[in-house]
């Protein structure tokens, strides 16, 4: 049953935009944040413990001081549901730290920015979803042309080859499984909150990333 409606059903151009940069800016950001924290502490799976279960008590709070109907509850079907997925949160997490303490930033973003190539030919072959029109195919085309001129001018792809790139490739095809079953999740389970999933999501990713990092 799907209870959550699609973005595209329910908002405007405007509305769609200002996500979008929201996002943008928000995952931008942090990359940079976590590229700092873990100069200070070269421990990446560390650093993503704290980020997750600090989110996780957040929630917590806020389902505390609002009620109990304001945040779903814990519910053994869901989590079951849920755990294939936070496998892949999990190691798409760890990938991505281990990418930035071995790359920089720039080279993290570029990968990133691929994923939507790779998402949009696995839905079309195995989830019967529609291909993009002219103007996303050239979108998408655009960003793998630069995607593919960085990493010619890139000196840590021209020194190591693609050992340089080993774990941002990990994650690159991580992140990409991890939307795409994300997307089928979310459609699917039955949430009555926003707040449903990022609490299930990083309540159970919580100690699988603490053991990675003991």
């Amino acid at each position: 049953e799907i209870i959550m409606q699609r973005l595209e059903d329910t908002s405007t151009p405007v509305t769609v935009g200002l996500a979008i940069l929201a996002y943008s800016l928000c995952s931008s950001t942090l990359l940079l944040a976590n590229k700092m924290a873990i100069e200070y502490l070269p421990v990446p799976s560390v650093v993503s413990f704290i980020q997750i279960f600090t989110s996780a008590v957040a929630i917590l709070v806020y389902k505390l001081l609002c009620g109990r109907n304001s945040v779903d509850g814990f519910e053994w079907n869901k989590m079951k549901a849920y755990s294939m997925y936070v496998v892949a949160f999990v190691a798409a997490i760890y990938a991505n730290m281990q990418a930035l303490a071995n790359s920089n930033v720039e080279t993290v973003i570029v990968f990133r920015a691929c994923s939507p190539i790779s998402v949009t030919i696995v839905e079309y072959f195995l989830m019967d979803r529609a291909w993009p029109n002219i103007r996303t195919m050239i979108s998408l085309l655009l960003v793998a042309c630069g995607a593919f001129m960085y990493c010619l001018s890139d000196s840590q792809f021209a020194l190591g080859g693609m050992k340089a790139y080993s774990w941002v490739i990990a994650y690159f095809f991580l992140i990409t499984f991890e939307m795409t079953y994300g997307k089928k999740l979310t459609s699917s389970v039955k949430m009555d909150s926003v707040w449903g999933p990022v609490l299930y999501c990083n309540t159970l990713a919580a100690l699988p990333m603490f053991l990675l990092g003991y």
